[in-house]
């Protein structure tokens, strides 16, 4: 009897083992990347690479991955939110709003919308924290990533690169739109029944004008402007042109670099970030050629936003496929007092050292391109004769990113730097005394774990949400810091009549 009963008790711990650990494998697999369906080829050169199992990452619970990597993704809208998806993939019955989806290096991010699109399951994607994705792991480089030859990724022609992002008063005659008129890409969207026409068409060919001839190989039109985004061996920066209202401009911003590279490591407990760094090296300096006009006293007042990104995969690292990405916003403002305003200056400065930060024990440190010197002045290179005062200012960000996305909605390690270069030239009458010539250059560094979206594209892309009735967006998750490195006004000549 006594040897029943401790055959019984046996049986009974086995079995309970058995069954506790059975539910604490169903418990971890849960969120457990799915394993990856066949290859998918070009499909991921193009899409990105799927997530791989590893016993060294934990997941947050409401992720959800789908299988099958770029070989499940049928399309991306042109407005490089919504991801069309093959239905059958594993995992793709389990998306719903509010849940991250999680198919590729690429194709991840918060559900804000999800339905059935003919033969396709079109999901609408926002940005998330990589918190939000990774509770626990530690992702580092073991050698530095060379960003010389990055691949070049195209969002088409999304909605919101038609839209003035920090639209402001343009002055006389300002050529940006009138606050409360709907803009003409808006009424397109009411037509379509909250959709951007961009995203009910098929993709035009990358350079192909609306009416069909075509720009210059990796010519962009960004709200108005032909914009030739260049990307990374000798630098970053654009070529960017506009010609329309009474206004001429054209310019180029290079960040220069010589050889750049990445270097990362990120460490995540508990879903909080423990330590994180990031560098990228380099940094050569920073060269402006601007010129603008008008015939007709009007000015502009633009934020464009290049929606394109240069990106280079780093691999898996505990089966997550990081990426080193570049992408980059130009803003042009003009200020021409008088109906023939007109400005042409040309400038470099030497930017020595790397860019990038340090963070742990929940302070930052920062590497700064300190070395920041005149190699040609760009105030002695101002030109403009006209009666009236003329100005323009060119905004130029570049910003250089370590983790999951797409687009400028990339989740993790970030570094941004941003040049602010506003340029004036007094008017020809005053020439006999002094004609007048200054430049304000400013250079901020920003920085952090996270993700950072200009306010301006935030709200364009949320009045979109808000049309198919999605969620909306926010402007930033994480953690960040911002720093002023770099303020100079230089006036000449320095006397009182131009200092006034």
């Amino acid at each position: 009897m006594v040897a029943a009963r401790s055959r019984r008790r046996r049986a009974v711990a086995v079995l309970l083992g058995v069954t506790l650990s059975l539910l604490a494998a169903c418990d971890r697999h849960a969120a457990d990347p799915t394993p990856p369906g066949p290859p998918g080829g070009g499909a991921d050169q193009r899409y990105g690479a799927a997530p791989a199992p590893d016993e060294k990452v934990t997941y947050q619970p409401d992720v959800v991955f789908v299988g099958g990597g770029g070989g499940s993704v049928r399309g991306l809208s042109e407005d490089a939110l919504t991801w069309r998806i093959d239905p059958g993939a594993s995992g793709a019955d389990r998306l719903a709003p509010g849940k991250v989806m999680f198919l590729t290096g690429r194709a991840v991010g918060r559900v804000l919308d999800v339905r059935r699109e003919g033969d396709d399951l079109a999901v609408t994607l926002g940005p998330v924290d990589i918190t939000e994705v990774i509770r626990d792991g530690t992702f580092a480089t073991d050698r530095p990533v060379s960003l010389e030859s990055p691949t070049r990724y195209d969002a088409g022609t999304p909605f919101w690169a038609e839209y003035d992002v920090e639209a402001g008063a343009g002055g006389g005659g300002s050529t940006t739109p009138v606050a409360g008129v709907p803009s003409a890409a808006t009424a397109a969207m009411v037509a379509t029944g909250g959709r951007p026409a961009s995203a009910t068409r098929s993709r035009r060919a990358a350079g192909t004008r609306p009416d069909g001839t075509v720009r210059p190989a990796g010519t962009r039109g960004v709200a108005g402007f032909a914009v030739t985004p260049i990307c990374c061996s000798g630098g970053v920066g654009a070529r960017f042109s506009y010609d329309g209202g009474g206004i001429r401009i054209a310019g180029t911003v290079t960040l220069l670099m010589k050889s750049p590279s990445a270097r990362f490591h990120l460490e995540l407990r508990g879903g909080a970030i423990r330590r994180a760094e990031l560098r990228i090296d380099g940094m050569a300096g920073l060269r402006i050629e601007i010129a603008g006009a008008t015939d007709q006293g009007q000015n502009v007042n633009k934020r464009l936003p290049i929606p394109l990104d240069f990106s280079v995969p780093v691999g898996e690292l505990l089966g997550v496929p990081f990426s080193v990405t570049a992408n980059q916003l130009i803003g042009v403002q003009t200020a021409f007092s008088a109906r023939d305003g007109n400005i042409k200056a040309a400038g470099e400065w030497s930017l020595g050292g790397s860019l990038g930060f340090g963070y742990a024990d929940g302070a930052f440190g920062v590497t700064k391109p300190w070395n920041l010197t005149v190699r040609n002045s760009i105030t002695d290179s101002i030109y403009g004769p006209s009666v009236g005062v003329s100005g323009i200012i060119v905004h130029y960000q570049a910003a250089f990113r370590a983790g999951l996305g797409a687009f400028g909605f990339t989740a993790g390690l970030y570094a941004t730097v941003t040049a602010t270069v506003g340029l004036t030239v007094g008017s020809a009458l005053g020439a006999p005394v002094a004609l007048c010539r200054s430049t304000q250059l400013g250079l901020f560094l920003e920085y952090g774990v996270g993700y950072r979206i200009p306010a301006g594209l935030v709200k364009v892309v949320n009045a979109f949400l808000e049309l198919i009735n999605a969620g909306s967006i926010e402007e930033k998750a994480g953690i960040g810091r911002v720093d002023n490195v770099f303020n100079k006004l230089d006036i000449q000549p320095d006397v009182k009549i131009c200092r006034a």
